[in-house]
């Protein structure tokens, strides 16, 4: 591991931790349907992609998207499992998510997915299984924001924690390969830092309400993100085609906020 990779690593932790905390912060100045939609747009994904391009190669980046679908639909199950239990308490709930994220998360590592239509078809299932928790199950609506604290008292640390797993992404990918960093890459790092700070601002309620504008927003844009990088990478290269894919998923994002969440939420 030379001196520029470690250079580019501190940069990638640097840019993360910048990302995640403005994302943050602008979730957190609406309600939680908004803020929930912010939150679910990609952010470490979109990181942890272009650093391992920019890093490694586009290739490289490209074969980390793999089996990226169906491990960001477990971070969907991550916050079925969080909003089921918050009420019981906020730290045991977290714990008990993450918990199950690493469970599952392991068994798509030995599984070895390599059929991306396969990977797809796995991705919509749980997706759908997770919705259909949030919704029917648990019955998650959305709630008025009511500010009990100060949201930048916990944002940095927060977002040097998103930051921190952005370069652990790239890390892994550097020194175990890109299927393992493409499950990485899904790590609910986003999710947890806008629960947190919701959590401790604005309190158990709207931590819980935030649960399913995240799951719906994240699962739909992220995913079409990813998948236009895995094709954009290899035709375009690593920054023309980190464009397209902002571009892309942007799109994705605005009929997501203006046809899909409106009928779901």
């Amino acid at each position: 591991m030379n001196k520029i990779f470690l250079l580019q690593l501190l940069i990638t932790f640097l840019t993360g931790s910048l990302w995640i905390y403005f994302t943050v912060i602008a979730g957190l100045r609406f309600g939680s349907k908004i803020g929930g939609f912010i939150g679910g747009l990609p952010s470490t994904a979109l990181l942890s992609f272009f650093f391992i391009g920019y890093t490694q190669s586009p290739e490289m980046a490209s074969a980390a998207t793999a089996v990226f679908p169906v491990a960001l639909s477990i971070s969907g199950l991550f916050l079925a499992v969080y909003a089921s239990l918050v009420r019981r308490g906020f730290i045991p709930a977290l714990i008990a998510g993450l918990c199950f994220w690493f469970l599952l998360s392991a068994g798509i590592f030995f599984l070895r997915l390599e059929n991306f239509l396969s990977v797809l078809l796995i991705y919509a299932a749980i997706t759908l299984a997770a919705y259909i928790i949030l919704e029917k199950y648990l019955k998650i609506r959305s709630v008025s924001q009511e500010r009990r604290g100060n949201p930048e008292k916990y944002l940095i640390v927060r977002s040097l924690f998103g930051g921190a797993i952005v370069m652990l992404t790239v890390l892994v990918a550097k020194t175990v390969g890109p299927f393992t960093g493409g499950i990485f890459a899904a790590f609910p790092a986003m999710f947890i830092s806008t629960l947190t700070i919701s959590y401790k601002v604005n309190g158990i309620e709207f931590s819980r309400a935030l649960t399913k504008p995240l799951m719906v927003t994240g699962m739909i844009t992220i995913t079409v993100y990813a998948i236009a990088i895995r094709y954009l990478y290899l035709s375009t290269g690593i920054y023309l085609g980190t464009v397209l894919g902002i571009l892309i998923s942007s799109f994705s994002a605005y009929i997501t906020f203006r046809l899909i969440l409106p009928r779901l939420i």
